[in-house]
């Protein structure tokens, strides 16, 4: 068995869920854990649940199975490394970079497998059936369906995402992520309107205020729900949108790789990380046909 490890938000869910299907597909006999969502409360805390997915969820006891000496193997392989000797094996693989790494579509089975996997050379091949499993159960909110009925009644409707909240607050973040321009946003408007002429544009936020304020942007509606935030609603609104422009977060991505507009837009910011190692690993994370400003 292989179990693969859950945590972030919605869209780090999604791309390890993604991950961890397709080493089903490949024949591997695979688990979720979403242990860890019993302390990590952030960004809504567990959210597939609200998706039709399928992969079970593993036990605390089988999940203990791997971990029972992996700190402690941890802590020797820096030692080891030091003065030149290979490492102690582990059950637990880790991803080494946001990189795609071919080798992790082929790891040994009885591994526990740790990592981000956002990049779609994971998953592309399954994408059917992707987009069959993270369609929601919940019978949707009335701000999603009146929402949804002015998105696709809108000629080019295109989805703005503006993160900023933690990537701008919090200084670690920010030093990891930093937060897109006004600049990078009126460039991208202009490149959409370069193709497709007038659009309406549908702004999502978790500074709405920031938004009305730096973002001059005409024919525009601000998403803003009066009732509790949803992302799997608002992941789902973005990806109906026939055009994208994105942030550097993955909620975002996913909710313009989850658009099926065959003729769709895609803009995302050059620059993913403020990180410049990081940064070093970003091209893999870019869809190809996406378009980077």
């Amino acid at each position: 068995m292989v179990i693969v490890r859950l945590i972030g938000g919605l869209g780090s869910q999604m791309s390890e869920y993604a991950y961890a299907k397709v080493l089903e597909k490949k024949g591997y006999n695979v688990k979720i854990d979403t242990s860890l969502y019993e302390f990590y409360t952030l960004h809504g805390g567990y959210q597939l649940d609200k998706y039709n997915i399928d992969l079970e969820h593993s036990t605390k006891k089988e999940n203990n199975k791997y971990f029972s000496n992996y700190f402690i193997i941890k802590i020797l392989n820096k030692i080891l490394n030091k003065i030149g000797i290979s490492d102690l094996s582990s059950k637990v693989v880790e991803e080494s970079s946001h990189l795609f790494d071919q080798k992790l579509l082929n790891i040994d089975d009885e591994s526990y497998v740790i990592g981000d996997f956002f990049s779609e050379k994971y998953f592309k091949d399954i994408r059917n059936i992707l987009l069959k499993q993270f369609i929601t159960k919940d019978s949707p909110s009335n701000y999603m369906k009146s929402m949804e009925a002015k998105i696709l009644g809108a000629a080019n409707s295109c989805c703005i995402h503006v993160r900023r909240g933690d990537y701008f607050n919090n200084k670690k973040v920010n030093k990891v992520h930093g937060v897109c321009s006004p600049d990078y946003y009126h460039n991208a408007v202009e490149y959409i309107q370069s193709k497709v002429g007038c659009a309406q544009y549908f702004v999502f936020s978790n500074d709405i205020e920031w938004c009305k304020k730096n973002l001059k942007i005409d024919n525009v509606t601000y998403m803003e729900n009066k009732e509790r935030k949803s992302p799997h609603e608002d992941m789902h609104l973005m990806s109906s949108c026939q055009h994208n422009i994105i942030d550097h977060s993955s909620f975002c991505w996913w909710g313009a790789w989850l658009n099926q507009n065959s003729n769709k837009i895609v803009v995302a910011p050059q620059r993913w990380f403020s990180n410049e190692k990081l940064q070093k690993q970003s091209r893999d994370i870019y869809c190809e046909d996406w378009v980077k400003i």
